[in-house]
């Protein structure tokens, strides 16, 4: 029987493109990076390479581009951001298989300053992270006394919630209710030999007005013990 080599080919050619597309995990992080910086992002997976003085790791790449909301905006915020997007998408086998998350953004002026994270410093900051989710739902659903559990500021938790509850109620009151908040920036600091990671996000509300603020809470702490709003 004669084989037909140009079908066989095709069929492995057809097979790799299958194989080769997006993973479920790859679609949540583009949707929202795009949903934020309305950027363009690719990934690439580097599986027993080289990284610096370590051999055989495995990475998980992300390039970022084509976002003027990037070009404007500081790349390491930005970038310490995309990775912990990238790394709460992943699924628990996909955040075990991986040892670094490289994020490479490029920006309109030429800049680029390419940073691969480790796993282990995502899942502490994404661990954060959850805290600052907490901060921002609290204050979008007007539900304030479930600020108190996660405050650590001043003497008492009850006073610090009275008074962001005063300060949004004044902005309500000028921009309507908020709609919607989103991260878009993150950092990592040292106090007293303690690390903390803040996290930099937006209020969006009603009429269109945005407002940015951050919160700061240390690591494996379950409490902020550090927050700024911005004024309206």
């Amino acid at each position: 029987m004669k084989t037909n080599y140009s079908i066989l080919l095709l069929c492995i050619l057809l097979m790799y493109a299958c194989s080769s597309g997006p993973t479920p995990s790859e679609k949540e992080i583009e949707k929202n990076i795009s949903n934020i910086y309305l950027a363009k992002t690719t990934f690439e997976d580097i599986i027993g390479g080289t990284l610096g003085d370590f051999d055989n790791v495995d990475v998980k790449n992300v390039y970022v581009s084509q976002s003027a909301i990037l070009d404007t905006m500081n790349i390491n915020f930005s970038r310490n951001s995309i990775a912990a997007i990238t790394y709460e998408n992943l699924s628990s086998e996909e955040r075990e298989s991986y040892d670094y998350i490289g994020v490479d953004i490029s920006q309109k002026n030429g800049e680029k300053n390419p940073f691969s994270f480790s796993t282990n410093t995502l899942e502490k900051m994404t661990a954060t992270k959850k805290v600052a989710y907490q901060f921002a739902e609290s204050i979008k659903n007007q539900s304030y006394q479930e600020l108190e559990p996660i405050m650590k500021i001043g003497p008492d938790a009850s006073q610090t919630a009275k008074a962001i509850e005063d300060h949004f109620s004044k902005n309500t009151t000028a921009a309507g209710t908020i709609i919607n908040y989103y991260y878009h920036g993150a950092g990592e600091g040292e106090h007293q030999s303690k690390t903390y990671y803040s996290h930099l996000g937006t209020f969006v509300y009603a009429n269109g007005m945005t407002q940015n603020f951050f919160v700061n809470i240390f690591e494996g702490a379950s409490v902020i013990e550090g927050y700024n709003i911005s004024a309206l």
